[in-house]
């Protein structure tokens, strides 16, 4: 059910880069947000553009029966709900348990493929697989037990050119939780040429508690990869994976295959994409420096895993980046979320051809905490890009704004 929500909007700059230049600033509006949810707890994980123009939009339902369900929301091009979908049940799924969605994309035959968690009595978490028709059908759904049947999750899923898909996330290994890649077929079965049975793991560099947050395709048929690694101290370092097309190390990236990036406290990596040099870009925070507590920490990398540039955003308190996308013109548009600003959605966009230098910067938000967690470009140049907001009711709410080119909001 669709619920407009006033909400003040805070459009200024109120944050340190790592650059001397000022960034260019929004115009200051109220506005109306759009917001969707049902009686309990909400949350947007992920949205893309349909090929009507419209949105789809996939998150996690709170309820107090089954816990948590599947939500997939379609909306229209200017954010105007056309249908909705909790699924609290799928024909041999457990009813009564924790699901959680965390990515979606849209696929050539106009259905959706959908990653996340599911809770299961006999295994725990397990990594979800599921498969939309263009009706948000259900096609298929696919679970993912971890070798050690303990707790896994899913974060990421990404298109393949054999039509297949990749998967990033989390098994609970010997050493706590690993780094884990899984491959698989259309169909969603598992593709045994991909490291001889369809998951990578990879257990960091100091057998601590690791993470993949995100995995794509890369130009050359491998996969990149990044999330966090804990070190010995038990403090994470920003980490990026090169694999090649059959789940092994590459060795050509930085010499072993992976790429930490750290201070002395925690860093981590919540999203990379290949860009259009080759090389990549990642995003995610610094609790070793910059302005605050914890910063929006982006790091721009060669082909091979060299560091080319680093940056830090942020202002005086904590500040995190969720995801990051390379935009038409060559630079960047970051979302996640600042304690600076009394918690509001942030949106960065980063100058084309720069060292990380900021052309613009963006923040959403009411009385309460407000959360951006992954945005895309649009096929007009603007951005779309999904979250939480907290309403006076005491509930999350799923947040749908859409923004033009220079970052005012259109709804």
């Amino acid at each position: 059910m669709l619920r407009p929500t006033l909400i003040s909007c805070i459009l200024t700059i109120l944050f340190f880069t790592g650059c001397e230049e000022s960034p260019t600033s929004v115009q200051t509006s109220a506005a109306v947000y759009t917001t969707f949810g049902e009686s309990f707890d909400d949350e947007g994980t992920a949205v893309t553009q349909t090929p009507d123009g419209g949105y789809l939009v996939v998150g996690s339902s709170y309820n107090a029966t089954t816990l948590s369900d599947m939500y997939v929301i379609k909306t229209n091009s200017v954010g105007e709900e056309v249908s909705d979908s909790i699924f609290t049940e799928i024909t041999g799924d457990v009813v009564t348990s924790f699901d959680l969605i965390s990515d979606v994309k849209v696929l050539a035959d106009g259905g959706y493929i959908l990653v996340g968690s599911k809770f299961s009595t006999a295994t725990n978490y397990d990594v979800w697989l599921v498969k939309l028709n263009a009706n948000l059908g259900v096609e298929f759904f696919k679970t993912f037990d971890g070798a050690a049947s303990g707790d896994d999750f899913g974060y990421s899923v990404s298109l393949c050119d054999d039509n297949g898909y990749v998967i990033s996330g989390k098994t609970f290994g010997s050493n706590g939780f690993d780094m884990w890649v899984i491959k698989t077929n259309a169909l969603g079965v598992l593709d045994t040429t991909f490291d001889t049975d369809g998951k990578f793991s990879y257990d960091g560099t100091s057998n601590g508690n690791d993470a993949a947050y995100s995995v794509s395709q890369t130009n050359d048929g491998g996969y990149i990869v990044t999330g966090e690694a804990r070190t010995t101290g038990n403090n994470a370092d920003m980490i990026v994976v090169k694999l090649t097309s059959l789940g092994a190390l590459n060795a050509a990236f930085d010499t072993d295959g992976a790429a930490t990036f750290g201070g002395t406290l925690d860093e981590s990596s919540k999203f990379v994409q290949e860009t259009s040099d080759g090389g990549f870009i990642l995003v995610g925070d610094s609790f070793s420096n910059g302005s605050g507590q914890s910063d929006i920490y982006i790091v721009k990398i060669s082909a091979v895993g060299a560091k080319i540039w680093d940056t830090y955003i942020g202002g005086t308190r904590n500040d995190f980046a969720n995801c990051v996308k390379q935009t038409t013109d060559g630079g960047f548009v970051i979302v996640g979320n600042s304690y600076s600003t009394s918690s509001d959605v942030l949106v960065v966009k980063i100058f084309p051809n720069s060292q990380g230098e900021v052309e613009w910067q963006s923040t959403f938000g009411g009385d309460f905490d407000d959360v951006g967690n992954y945005i895309s470009q649009t096929n007009d140049g603007g951005y779309i890009l999904t979250g939480s907001t907290y309403t006076e009711d005491k509930m999350n709410q799923v947040l749908l704004i859409k923004l033009d080119a220079s970052g005012s909001q259109e709804f």
